[in-house]
C-alpha cells in the first residue's frame, strides 16, 4: 500500500470530522494539502511563492499555479492549473469537495493579506457544512413539503418583525413566520427581537441606540420614542428600508416596534397572506405565556399560531393553557443527547434546531418519536459571520446551503431569505 492509500484511506472513516483550516504561510510555501491519522484533518496552506509558480490574490487562484503538495508528502502537477485538491477533503465525494474548495477559492469578499494578518499565528478553520451535518452521501427527504418560514419575516427586503417585513415573507413564498414577542410593564406584547443574550434579552443599544432594554418602556413610549439604527449590520434591507416618521417618505410607511395585536390581525385579514399561513411566536422575554395564548385566542387564530421558546419552562405553561397547541422546544449551539426527551417532557410538538446543529442522526432521533423538526438560522450577521469564517462548501443562505440542511430531513426551514428558499423548493 502506497503512503498516499494509506492516508486516504485513514481519512474514510468518518467524514463528520473533516474540516480545511487556513493558516498563514511563510514566504517559501506553495499551496498544500496534508492529512493526520489521528484528527483526520485537512489543511491547507496558501502563500505566495517566492518563485512564480503560484499566485494568491484575495482567494483568487490564478492560472500560474501549476504545481502544489497533496497529503504534505508528494508533489504533483496540473497542466490545466485546475488545483484537485478535493480528495484531502472529502475523498469520498470528490465532485462535492472539489466545488467547495474552489469556492474558498474564489472568495471575492475577504482580502487576503488582511485575513492573514487576522489569523496570526491562529488556524483559522473551515468546516464542510454538508459533513457537519453528516448529508455527504445521498440522503431520502422523508416529508414531500418542505415548510418555508421566514425568520423575523424577510429581513433583507423589509425591516424584521414589522409588518411590511412579514407581508414581504408572504408575498415571496413562504410558509408562515417567526417573530419575537415581549411583555411591556403596561402589560402589551410587542413584536422585537433585540441584542443581548437569552438570559438578557431584549436589549436596545445596537437595535436603536440607546441603552436599557424594551422592557424599560411601555408600548407607547417604545412607538414614539425609539428609532431604529439604519446601518445596523442586523438589518439586511440596508437603510433605505428602514425610515423614521420625520423621514420624506413617500411611501407613507414608517418603520415603529409593533404590537402582537397588530401583527397578528395584519396577518389574519391581509388578502396576500393564506389562511394556512403559520404564525411562529417566539416567546423571547417573562410572563409572556399566558398573555399571548389569550391574545391568540381572542384573535381566533388558534389554528395558525405556534409557540416556541429556549426556555422551556414556557413551552410547558403554553401547553397547559392549550393542549392543542403547537409548540416548538428551542435548542441553540448545545444540544444535550436527550433533546428529544427533553423536549417531550415540556410538552413540545417540535424540536427547532440551530441550521448547522440539525444532524442527520438528530433528525432522524426527533421524527422516530414523533417530533416535528425545525432547522432556524442566525440573524443576518450571524449568517454572514458563518459564511465568512466557518463553512467553506455554502454560500451566505444561498440555494445551495438550504439544500444542504435539508438533506437531513428537517421538515422546515426558519430562514433570513424566504424568496430564495421558495425558488430553491420551485
Amino acid at each position: 500500500m502506497t503512503e498516499m492509500s494509506r492516508v486516504r484511506n485513514s481519512m474514510t472513516r468518518r467524514r463528520s470530522d473533516y474540516l480545511v483550516s487556513i493558516v498563514p504561510a511563510s514566504s517559501s510555501s506553495v499551496m498544500r494539502t496534508t492529512a493526520m491519522n489521528g484528527s483526520r484533518v485537512a489543511t491547507l496552506v496558501f502563500g505566495v511563492c517566492l518563485c512564480t509558480t503560484i499566485t494568491v490574490t484575495t482567494f483568487q487562484l490564478q492560472h500560474k499555479v501549476n504545481s502544489y503538495m497533496n497529503m504534505g508528502s508528494r508533489v504533483y502537477s496540473s497542466p490545466n492549473s485546475d488545483p484537485i485538491i478535493a480528495a484531502a477533503v472529502l475523498p469520498q465525494n470528490n465532485v462535492f469537495a472539489k466545488g467547495g474548495t474552489q469556492k474558498l477559492l474564489t472568495r471575492h469578499d475577504i482580502d487576503f493579506e488582511q485575513l492573514l494578518q487576522q489569523v496570526g499565528s491562529e488556524t483559522r478553520q473551515y468546516y464542510s457544512l454538508a459533513s457537519t451535518l453528516n448529508v455527504t452521501h445521498d440522503v431520502q427527504i422523508e416529508h414531500m413539503h418542505i415548510k418555508n418560514i421566514g425568520h423575523r419575516g424577510s429581513p433583507y427586503t423589509a425591516l424584521e418583525n414589522t409588518g411590511r417585513s412579514f407581508l414581504h415573507a408572504a408575498q415571496a413564498g413562504a410558509d408562515g413566520v417567526e417573530l419575537d414577542v415581549f411583555l411591556l410593564k403596561c402589560g402589551t406584547l410587542v413584536v422585537f427581537h433585540g441584542s443581548g443574550d437569552d438570559t438578557n434579552p431584549g436589549l436596545l443599544d445596537s437595535y436603536c441606540g440607546v441603552e436599557g432594554s424594551i422592557l424599560d418602556y411601555t408600548a407607547e413610549e417604545a412607538r414614539r420614542l425609539l428609532t431604529f439604527n439604519k446601518h445596523y449590520d442586523e438589518f439586511g434591507c440596508g437603510p433605505d428600508e428602514i425610515t423614521h416618521p420625520d423621514d420624506d417618505d413617500t411611501n407613507n410607511h414608517y418603520c415603529y416596534i409593533h404590537t402582537l395585536e397588530e401583527v397578528l390581525v395584519t396577518l389574519r385579514d391581509h388578502p396576500d397572506v393564506k389562511p394556512e399561513f403559520a404564525i411562529k411566536i417566539e416567546l423571547k422575554g417573562p410572563s409572556t405565556a399566558a398573555p399571548t395564548v389569550e391574545l391568540v385566542r381572542k384573535l381566533d387564530m388558534r389554528h395558525r399560531c405556534h409557540y416556541s421558546s429556549f426556555d422551556h419552562s414556557r413551552i410547558a405553561e403554553v401547553r397547559a393553557l392549550d393542549e392543542h397547541a403547537i409548540t416548538g422546544a428551542l435548542f441553540g449551539d448545545y444540544v444535550p443527547h436527550n433533546f428529544s426527551d427533553i423536549a417531550i417532557s415540556v410538552g413540545a410538538s417540535e424540536v427547532h434546531l440551530k441550521y448547522d446543529t440539525a444532524t442527520f442522526e438528530r433528525v432522524r432521533i426527533a421524527h422516530r418519536v414523533g417530533l416535528n423538526t425545525m432547522a432556524w438560522f442566525r440573524g443576518p450577521i450571524g449568517m454572514k459571520e458563518d459564511y465568512l469564517t466557518r463553512y467553506f462548501d455554502v454560500g451566505n443562505e444561498d440555494e445551495e446551503m438550504y439544500k444542504t440542511v435539508l438533506r437531513s430531513g428537517v421538515q422546515s426551514l426558519c430562514v433570513n431569505r424566504p424568496d430564495v428558499l421558495a425558488k430553491a423548493l420551485a
